[in-house]
This record gives structure tokens, sequence and C-alpha cells, in this order.
């Protein structure tokens, strides 16, 4: 398995093409969702506001999603209601796995302590999309909860997120470095025409 590095100059061309395609509408984005609350850790930003929300990865910018508009909900959760978020991924998936659960398509990856994924270490990746073979890298880790989790979900006519609260667009986790509250960043970026989530599949040998 190939394993992109900043040194790289393919990883280099890959970024500075994705750049050149999507840079205008990140910088759109973030300029009209200002300042508002900022929650960040060594693996990913999130800022949201009243006007919309974003996450970006601290390493690889270019992995975005963006909304503007009503379509951006988020909260503080305590861990217990993470780790019922996540085990609510879980089964989602496993489902997906198991051919119980049809959607169009979901992505998902977490990230955990100490992990990255650039490198793909300390990390687990998920891909399925309708009539393709699903993708799958490294090992989701039931007794840790990540830094940061995101999955991009597509349930087409299928109920399969009822309990997420979530049938079409982006649902992220992030652990802030400052929890003296004991509590994370929950957010969801519903599908609308306001909406850019501009990462890619996952794929090891290459950049989101």
């Amino acid at each position: 398995m190939q394993i992109a590095h900043e040194d790289d100059p393919e990883y280099a061309a890959l970024r500075a093409s994705h750049q050149d395609r999507h840079g205008l509408t990140i910088a759109y984005i973030k300029k009209r969702v200002g300042e508002g609350a900022e929650y960040a850790n060594d693996i990913a930003r999130a800022v949201v506001s009243p006007q919309g929300g974003y996450y970006q990865l601290a390493e690889m910018p270019e992995e975005f999603s963006g909304a503007l508009g009503a379509g951006v909900s988020h909260r503080l959760v305590a861990d217990a209601e993470a780790w019922e978020t996540l085990h609510q991924v879980q089964t989602l998936v496993t489902a997906i796995q198991q051919g119980t659960q049809a959607v169009r398509s979901v992505s998902l990856y977490a990230v955990y302590a100490g992990g990255s994924l650039r490198t793909r270490r300390r990390m687990f990746v998920f891909d399925q999309r309708a009539g393709e073979e699903p993708f799958a890298h490294g090992v989701w880790q039931p007794e840790a909860l990540p830094r940061f989790f995101k999955m991009r979900l597509d349930c087409g006519d299928a109920p399969g997120a009822a309990a997420l609260g979530l049938t079409q667009g982006v649902l992220f986790f992030l652990t802030p470095h400052n929890r003296d509250d004991g509590r994370s960043l929950l957010a969801t970026l519903a599908r609308t025409a306001g909406t850019q989530d501009l990462s890619g599949r996952p794929a090891p040998a290459r950049l989101n």
C-alpha cells in the first residue's frame, strides 16, 4: 500500500489540484460562516455560527465540509451521548455490510489519538456506494472515542439513519483540546443547496 507524504511530489500535486478546484469555495464558506464558535484539536478544526458551519483537517485543509443556512445543527455532548451516537453508526455500518440496510452511499472515517488520515495511522475508514464493492481500511476501536469522526450519508428513500437524525448530509464529531466541561462537539450538515462536502473516497493511496 502506497502512502502519500508531504514531501512526495504526487501528494503535493494532488493538494495543489484540489486547492485550485475548491479553494475559492472553501474561502467563501469560511467568510460567510464568520468567526463563530471554534472547536479544535490536533486532528481537526470546526467553526459554527448562526450563518452555518464547517470543519477541515489540520494536516489536510482540503478535507473540508461546510454548509450555510438552516441545514447546520450542532450541540455539545457528554461522553455517554457520544458513545451512543458512535454505536448507532457502527450498527448502521454493520447492517450495510450484511446487506440488511440499503443506502445510496455511506463514507466514514474515525481518527483516534495519535492518528492521521494522511498516513492512515490509528484510524478506521469505510466506504460503500450503490453497485460497488465496499472499501474498508484500519480498525474500528469500540473502546476509544475518536479525536475526530466524520460520516457522509445518502439514504435515498431508505429510512436507515432515522436514529441519527440524518438521511442525507454529513455528521461529524470532534473532541476539543479543552474539555473542562467534559463535552465534545457533535454537528450535522444536512444536504442542501448550500452544503459543500469536498472530500472524496478516502482510499489509502490518494488524497481525499
